[in-house]
């Protein structure tokens, strides 16, 4: 969830490695609707040819085998009780984003690909936040836009970043200290076999779990075309047993994690399950305290099913329960805790339509 996967490998084993394709992973909650973190790179790109082999594999999910430049899409969990409160607390969300090359990208060249994201989060019920004695906020909001960077390299490494800008809030743009970004640098560097490689990168922004620049170092492992592996900090893993099965699994601190199984069936269809933490978090524009946040949190576990459309265009529907959840306010998510909200499990139903090219 470094925070940059670049899947590469060579036809021969003698042939010089050259980055075949540059996946860039949020590292922390990228939309309303799912962590995209460890599922949903923000953008690709291919510098050199890809080996019919590797675009085969990208149809399926995953950290390393998925990316949808647009994506569009809707999310409703139902109310349900809040814990010590005569009160009832319901989601709902719609989320929207966006990557595109700003200039036509070259062969070899460096990349600079536009991205935008908006998302509306509603809390809807009579819940009270109990030490503020305040409602709980009804409309939250992100809307963001920025770019990110990516230069390939002689070595066969990558260099480059990431910047977005924005507000989280529930009235964005009200004030100066509502403001965030997303800023993320990376170097990734091929290892002495030529078939791995090390990531470097560095990560901040205000709106993460640790509001405060973190390092990233990992060993991008790849002993065969069917396992690849990020040992370190963010890790993740992708196994592929065979044509129709993909395993995916991402961490990044603090407790943000994804763990998904895809089963394809035929060309057109696909099974999805998998079981991820979700948080969200936001400025609050009444806020007393400058640094305090407001977070939206909650594990869910899902099952769903895939239909390819064409032309690129690929329709998701998911079902999930949704439990340990809990909103809180806070400078910080594991100490000094405010206003802490806790709601019932329950189930929710989600849509998306992507578009992969």
């Amino acid at each position: 969830m470094g925070l940059v996967a670049c899947a590469s490998a060579a036809d021969e084993p003698s042939a010089p490695r050259a980055p075949e394709r540059v996946a860039l992973l949020p590292p922390v909650e990228f939309n309303l609707e799912e962590n995209l973190f460890a599922a949903e790179p923000i953008a690709d790109a291919d510098p050199e040819p890809v080996p019919e082999l590797r675009r085969r594999r990208r149809s399926g999910g995953g950290p390393f085998g998925s990316a949808a430049p647009v994506s569009i899409g809707g999310f409703w969990a139902p109310a349900t009780d809040v814990v010590k409160q005569p009160a009832t607390l319901g989601m709902n969300a719609e989320f929207a984003r966006v990557a595109a090359p700003i200039v036509p990208p070259k062969e070899g060249s460096p990349l600079w690909i536009g991205i935008g994201r908006f998302g509306r989060l509603e809390l809807s019920g009579d819940a009270i936040l109990p030490d503020s004695g305040q409602s709980v906020p009804d409309q939250l909001w992100i809307v963001e836009t920025g770019f990110t960077h990516i230069r390939p390299l002689d070595s066969g490494g990558t260099l480059g970043g990431t910047f977005l800008f924005g507000s989280a809030s529930d009235r964005p743009f009200a004030a100066g200290r509502d403001l965030t970004l997303m800023a993320v640098a990376f170097w990734n560097t091929p290892a002495k076999n030529d078939r791995d490689e090390w990531s470097f990168s560095v990560f901040f922004s205000p709106t993460s779990q640790l509001p405060y620049p973190l390092p990233g170092i990992a060993y991008g492992w790849r002993p065969s075309e069917t396992f690849e592996a990020k040992l370190g900090l963010p890790a993740s893993l992708e196994w592929r047993p065979d044509d129709a099965w993909t395993i995916t699994a991402a961490y990044f601190p603090l407790v943000n994690a994804n763990i998904e199984a895809r089963r394809r069936l035929g060309d057109d269809w696909a099974l999805i399950a998998f079981y991820r933490t979700d948080t969200q978090i936001f400025f609050l524009a009444d806020r007393i305290i400058d640094d305090e946040r407001f977070f939206v949190f909650d594990q869910r576990a899902a099952i769903g099913i895939e239909r390819t459309l064409g032309g690129g265009f690929t329709i998701e529907a998911l079902a999930s329960w949704l439990f340990d959840r809990e909103i809180f306010q806070g400078a910080s998510f594991t100490s000094g805790r405010t206003d802490v909200v806790e709601f019932d499990p329950g189930p929710a139903l989600s849509l998306q339509l992507l578009w992969r090219r």
